[in-house]
């Protein structure tokens, strides 16, 4: 299979997945059962003739898979709901059922948990990343993402990493495409001294990050070494902020090596978004790092 090429970045980019979907829907579902009679999850399963357990309602909600519309109708049929509402929440439980934007370039083996990101992060209007270790994935060339994903995923074949550089090179449309997120990166000192794959790639990068953060919605600053201890040191983290918070509150995503979280309490996505303030204050902006 042929390398990975840059992006053309021309294209407008990913589209945001059925997760978004879910979410808003989730959330409209459990909004009407409030406001139908203020119920719990576990009152409304106990109806037998609804035919929808607790575990499902509770996964309906939280949008965290695949809505049925026959699940949707049952639902707003015993909420009261109008017929044009009902219409509207149907065509939201459709919409859950597509495929997420990735698909379209193949049989791409992306980790489960790394999918719910990969359909939140296009939906997003600001995107604030502090990285400790690699350049961020929106920032990466094809070359270091190869080297990162050969690294991390030694069980790979050569076919399945070029997928998922196609997928990250997919994902950076996202900083040009007119009304992209705001972008804002912070990056630990050592994600650009660390040599992944040689001194060429490395050069390219560098270049690569400082050329990104001459885009007018991109900012990226430099967190240096005498900068000393900081609040992000316990790890980096990402902040989606969405157009619409009351529809689609803030997210952080927190990775590690097998799995991810993502943080949606008021108080964690405060504390996360001090830190980034404080990090961003103390950085260094890239063009005077990179001269």
């Amino acid at each position: 299979m042929a390398a990975a090429q840059e992006p053309a970045r021309r294209r407008p980019g990913p589209a945001a997945g059925p997760t978004v979907v879910r979410r808003q829907l989730g959330r409209q579902l459990r909004r009407l059962r409030e406001a139908a009679g203020g119920e719990t999850v576990e009152q409304v399963a106990a109806h037998p003739e609804l035919g929808l357990s607790r575990a499902k309602l509770y996964r309906l909600e939280r949008g965290q898979h695949a809505v049925k519309p026959q699940d949707v109708a049952v639902l707003c049929r015993y909420y009261r709901v109008g017929d044009r509402q009902t219409d509207k929440l149907i065509a939201l439980a459709l919409a859950t059922q597509q495929d997420s934007w990735w698909h379209a370039l193949g049989d791409v083996n992306v980790p489960e948990w790394f999918s719910l990101y990969l359909d939140l992060e296009p939906a997003a209007s600001a995107i604030r990343t502090y990285e400790a270790e690699l350049v961020p994935g929106l920032l990466q060339t094809a070359d270091y993402a190869r080297e990162i994903h050969r690294v991390h995923n030694p069980g790979l074949s050569a076919d399945q990493v070029e997928q998922r550089v196609a997928v990250r090179m997919e994902r950076q449309l996202l900083l040009d495409r007119p009304g992209g997120p705001a972008s804002r990166f912070v990056l630990n000192e050592a994600t650009l001294l660390r040599s992944v794959g040689g001194p060429a790639v490395m050069r390219r990068q560098i270049e690569q990050v400082r050329r990104m953060g001459e885009s007018a919605n991109v900012v990226i600053s430099v967190l240096r070494f005498d900068v000393g201890v900081h609040p992000g040191m316990h790890n980096p983290f990402v902040i989606l902020d969405f157009a619409d918070p009351a529809e689609d509150p803030p997210v952080v995503y927190v990775e590690t090596v097998t799995s991810a979280g993502y943080l949606q309490k008021d108080s964690d996505v405060r504390d996360y978004a001090a830190i980034f303030e404080q990090i961003e204050q103390q950085a260094t902006p890239i063009q005077e790092y990179v001269t």
